[in-house]
């Protein structure tokens, strides 16, 4: 889950008209690693923490499905940020975004994580802290 302040954590910012929900992933900074790619077009809005594959005919990322046959079925890194990449297919939809290749994440926000791609992540997950780590 999320971090929720009643306040937004800025100086001079006292009344907000909402709570405000830290969007960060990553539960450490410790030995992370990022990379920036190209999330292809078409998936719609995919949320901070999907696991994503690279497909293998366009070199573009894609969130992970272990059922495909196209490269997206190993999982290659975790999303960093939330990305809308429209509902339809075309190049001018596709989306640069960050993925983190290493590192560890709150689990609570890994979205699409299975066996098999804790094992192609080489990733373990500690439900007592909470952490997803690869």
């Amino acid at each position: 889950m999320a971090t929720q302040y009643q306040k937004l954590p800025v100086p001079g910012f006292v009344n907000p008209t909402s709570d405000y929900i830290d969007p960060e992933i990553l539960y450490s900074t410790a030995a992370f690693t990022q990379k920036g790619v190209t999330i292809g077009s078409g998936q719609g809005v995919l949320a901070a923490g999907t696991l994503v594959g690279q497909k293998t005919s366009d070199k573009k990322y894609y969130a992970y499905n272990n059922a495909n046959s196209d490269g997206t079925q190993t999982a290659r890194g975790v999303l960093r940020r939330a990305v809308d990449t429209g509902t339809t297919v075309s190049a001018a939809n596709d989306q640069v975004s960050n993925i983190v290749i290493q590192g560890i994440v709150k689990n609570s926000m890994v979205v699409g994580a299975d066996a098999a791609a804790l094992t192609d992540l080489g990733a373990t997950v500690d439900t007592v802290r909470g952490t997803f780590k690869f």
